[in-house]
């Protein structure tokens, strides 16, 4: 864990931080600074190789004793500038810091988005952005050499009154614990699935929870689960040596007699497609599979940390999708939780199958509202690309509210649609409804009719986010390391505020 503290002035570092904006030149603190420093930021600008562009950067050496180097890292415009784009800057230099094995840092911290955003919600952002940063699961690399660097001290630097620097501390006290969150849900995704099964997930569920007070956990066995009668849940898990779990996390923060929020992750720990058989290259990144379960467990996880006056419940179900003798077919019908029966088209269509097991679980708590998360279809990374991930809920109040909190921590939702078209799509000729439909086509629509398969076990307030932005590619971004994002988590965090 990172150590951070905030002060007026910059101590013995590796590196100080200085992010400036393109056509704004340095305020009075940074020109402070520069003179200090013999006019090394001021020789760098007028030069002109570096004008402030989002995520430039100048690395400058100063032959000082104190603070050996300074990175100057761009802003964008100003009037560009939001709180993802913020985040991007922090992350990127931290970094950039990390990568050249720097582990005390400095970062400056600028007046303006203090006075624009709060200095409690600037500390928080600048520890979720850092520590997202410095995240790197590499725990299986043998050289020691290949590892990152851990970072030791970030120290926030500014002209700061006594209110500021409190706000700026509480922030920071306040990110910690959401970005231990993110990077749980983020560990628990990059962990192969040798490891990971839906034992494992249960187990590290408990063992990172027993010591959170009133985070209550309780896993289901397939025994249970049968007589509860999850037969999607039991049939996705049939082809696999794993037994399948069903992981209960209830956080009871409020009167019990308050309606709970309850959250539902797709826990699929390795999805090979099952008897429908994924092409080799669509094969890869299949531990990604329970990201909508890292990312429920996550959230549940921060919420209780933070103490938040809140009912709330979350559901993983958890299995293995694997060929085998034993697998379940495509022309089999099999029978959910709350009756509804359910014909197989494609076994590769298997996360619809446990997430209505989990929904129709969900109604034993009679919920104030349901959010179910999970990496459910290609379609809708089609739709959406990778940046974004889709929401599907016929609740607008929901909708103007997931969309709202998700732009204010820097993560983007897009509502897509649901609506009759969709639902009858899903209509099974032989059970009630079957797990693959097309409106006009087999692969028109449906991203949407997966979700209005879902909606079919819902009787209460109810909102689906389909991650299609959920993991970064082999080379990462400039501000976080490849494989899972942690997606989900701080939006879920902010939405239960």
């Amino acid at each position: 864990m990172i150590t951070y503290s905030v002060s007026q002035m910059p101590s013995k570092l590796n590196c100080l931080i200085v992010p400036l904006f393109e056509e704004k030149g340095m305020d009075s603190y940074i020109k402070s600074l520069d003179k200090e420093f013999g006019g090394v930021i001021s020789d760098v600008l007028k030069s002109k190789d570096f004008e402030g562009k989002k995520l430039q950067t100048s690395l400058i050496y100063t032959k000082d004793k104190g603070i050996s180097r300074i990175l100057l890292i761009g802003l964008g415009k100003e009037k560009d500038l939001n709180v993802k784009k913020y985040k991007e800057v922090v992350g990127a230099a931290v970094m950039t810091c990390q990568n050249k094995k720097m582990d005390k840092l400095g970062f400056f911290v600028q007046p303006g988005l203090i006075k624009k955003y709060s200095a409690k919600k600037v500390g928080l952002d600048l520890s979720v952005a850092s520590e997202v940063a410095a995240y790197a699961y590499d725990e299986h690399k043998t050289d020691k050499d290949a590892k990152v660097t851990k970072l030791k001290n970030i120290e926030f630097v500014g002209e700061f009154n006594v209110a500021t620097k409190r706000g700026l501390e509480k922030g920071l006290e306040e990110g910690i614990l959401v970005s231990s969150g993110v990077n749980f849900a983020r560990h628990l995704g990059n962990t192969p699935p040798t490891i990971m099964t839906p034992e494992y997930l249960a187990s590290e569920v408990q063992k990172n929870f027993k010591s959170i007070p009133k985070l209550n956990v309780k896993v289901l066995n397939k025994q249970e689960i049968t007589k509860l009668g999850m037969g999607c849940l039991l049939a996705v898990a049939r082809g696999s040596e794993h037994e399948p779990k069903f992981i209960i996390a209830e956080d009871w923060g409020a009167d019990r007699k308050r309606k709970p929020t309850v959250l539902v992750g797709k826990g699929i720990t390795f999805d090979s497609g099952g008897l429908s058989l994924k092409p080799g290259q669509f094969m890869t990144d299949m531990k990604f599979d329970m990201l909508g379960a890292a990312s429920v467990i996550g959230a549940i996880k921060v919420a209780a940390e933070l103490k938040l006056k809140k009912n709330i419940i979350a559901l993983v179900p958890a299995a293995e999708n694997m060929p085998s003798g034993t697998a379940f077919r495509p022309d089999d019908i099999l029978k959910a939780m709350n009756g509804k029966t359910i014909l197989v088209e494609n076994t590769d269509a298997e996360g619809r199958l446990v997430l209505a097991d989990g929904l129709s679980y969900a109604s034993k708590y009679k919920p104030k509202e349901v959010i179910d998360l999970a990496t459910l279809t290609g379609a809708c990374m089609a739709a959406l690309g990778l940046e974004r991930s889709g929401l599907f809920t016929p609740e607008e109040k929901m909708n103007e509210k997931l969309s709202y909190v998700s732009n204010s921590v820097g993560e983007q939702l897009w509502r897509m649609p649901l609506g009759e078209e969709y639902s009858e799509a899903m209509k099974s000729e032989i059970a009630d409804i079957k797990n693959m439909g097309g409106v006009g086509g087999e692969r028109y629509g449906t991203a949407s009719t997966a979700a209005a398969f879902l909606q079919v076990f819902t009787d209460y307030p109810w909102a689906h986010i389909d991650l299609a932005s959920a993991i970064y590619g082999s080379k990462g971004k400039p501000w976080i390391r490849a494989g899972a994002n942690g997606f989900g988590v701080q939006t879920l965090v902010e939405y239960l505020r």
